[in-house]
């Protein structure tokens, strides 16, 4: 059984809300609600760059797939996209109407959706930041959101309750019947056919897109499941809660296989390395960790 080894400690002056591997797992980048995006070197711990100029806390991140953009949601309402080399601003873009709360990038690279306590979901071409569509159909802020691998549906959580799965183009969404409290967090497989959901339950439940059918459900949170990640193979899922706990599962097997006591407080953000050696996790105590996943 794999065994989670604390390899670095990292700090934001306020609460880390999420983290990314590079593409070749080399980097790590951090959001946090200081209003700053931090890039770290993964082997050494050490800082590397400190992004500014979002102008409220950033509650996403992710890296292009050539590792040379790093694209934040934050606050302030808006999207940045970023060139890692210098640091610079590429991009900004707007267009909701309260702040985000959520953020997803597809993993064909392509596609970047944010949620917001306007109650939608937009979904703008990454290169470009033009719209691709906007989601309606939420009574209160979404919490979470995720997209299919080539960007063209989507799933989101909400505070009213309710996990709906969306297709992009037409902005058509339904909701999931039997969703066990407010989801908080949401992902899809790399198969692109089954979205997992984190929330108040503790519960982390398997869903079927084509059927909106739940087939799998793994229980061990003692609270809110608040981050979710999953490996390229879709064999190993990561979750943080509120319970300060970072837990591992065998998505084959249907079973936990690693955990530790991670943090203080919420973790709001967890990933896996490409390579499937290290996981990160952020937590709301101002803390970033990295851990090597031991065989």
């Amino acid at each position: 059984m794999p065994t989670l080894e604390l390899l670095h400690t990292l700090t934001h002056p306020n609460s880390a809300y999420a983290v990314a591997f590079s593409p070749d797992g080399k980097l790590l980048a951090t959001a946090s609600l200081d209003n700053t995006l931090k890039n770290w070197d993964v082997a050494s711990g050490k800082e590397l760059a400190r992004l500014s100029g979002h102008g409220d806390g950033v509650c996403g991140v992710a890296f292009s797939l050539d590792g040379k953009k790093l694209y934040s949601a934050s606050m302030d309402k808006t999207v940045r996209v970023w060139d890692v080399a210098s640091g610079g601003v590429e991009a900004t873009h707007g267009g909701h109407g309260a702040y985000i709360e959520s953020f997803a990038i597809s993993a064909d690279g392509t596609t970047v959706a944010t949620g917001s306590h306007d109650k939608s979901v937009r979904v703008i071409a990454a290169d470009s930041g033009s719209l691709k569509g906007t989601l309606v159909g939420h009574a209160d802020a979404v919490f979470a959101v995720a997209l299919s691998p080539d960007g063209k549906r989507a799933a989101s959580g909400s505070n009213d309750g309710t996990l709906r799965l969306w297709d992009v183009a037409s902005g058509k969404g339904r909701t999931v019947a039997n969703n066990d409290g407010v989801p908080q967090a949401v992902i899809f497989l790399n198969d692109g056919k089954s979205v997992v959901s984190g929330g108040n339950e503790g519960l982390i439940e398997f869903w079927n897109f084509a059927t909106g059918e739940r087939f799998q459900t793994f229980e061990g949170h003692q609270g809110m499941v608040k981050s979710l990640a999953i490996s390229a193979d879709d064999r190993w899922l990561v979750s943080g809660g509120t319970d300060g706990t970072v837990r591992l599962w065998n998505v084959e097997l249907g079973k936990q296989i690693a955990s530790v006591a991670a943090h203080k407080n919420n973790i709001y953000g967890v990933a896996i390395a490409p390579h499937k050696k290290q996981l990160a996790s952020a937590s709301f105590d101002r803390s970033i960790k990295v851990w090597a996943i031991r065989d």
